[in-house]
């Protein structure tokens, strides 16, 4: 994929983020079941949702991220802790960086100093690039992208 495609993408894909946050609230504020935690999605102003890495992309990775945010007393990032359910081995290093960037490059509200937001990304393979981004509320974000093929009739002299 050319680079220009990938920042049309990005520019999409945080805009429709934002946009789906912004007409969300009513069921992100709702209380949580019992036994389960709240993930302060309201306290979200803008997401930055990460890209689905080129290498893992090309190594056809599918994974599930796990993002908690520690904000401040001041809402900005304090800490930021990330896990990750894949069936590859060592799958943490192909997405831990674009997610860590993407999360400093959000933006929290200021009431929410002290709270930590959870944030789940489910990077996902499909041949259909149709729809590259969804959301599901109240925290689920599925990034999509389709397998990058490699040309099997072209080697190396």
């Amino acid at each position: 994929m050319k680079a220009n495609s990938d920042r049309n993408w990005m520019a999409r894909a945080s805009l429709i983020a934002g946009l789906l946050l912004v007409a969300a609230p009513h069921r992100v504020s709702a209380q949580p079941e019992p036994g389960k935690s709240s993930s302060n999605i309201d306290c979200v102003e803008r997401l930055e949702v990460p890209h689905y890495p080129p290498l893992a992309r090309t190594a056809r990775i599918q994974a599930t991220q796990t993002a908690k945010v520690l904000l401040s007393d001041q809402a900005s990032i304090q800490s930021i802790e990330l896990s990750i359910q894949g069936k590859a081995v060592n799958t943490e290093e192909f997405f831990k960086d674009g997610a860590e960037k993407s999360l400093k490059n959000s933006r929290f509200s200021k009431t929410c100093g002290g709270k930590t937001i959870t944030l789940v990304f489910s990077y996902e393979l499909s041949d259909n690039d149709r729809f590259p981004f969804a959301f599901e509320p109240p925290n689920h974000f599925s990034i999509r992208s389709g397998p990058v093929y490699v040309n099997p009739q072209v080697s190396v002299k």
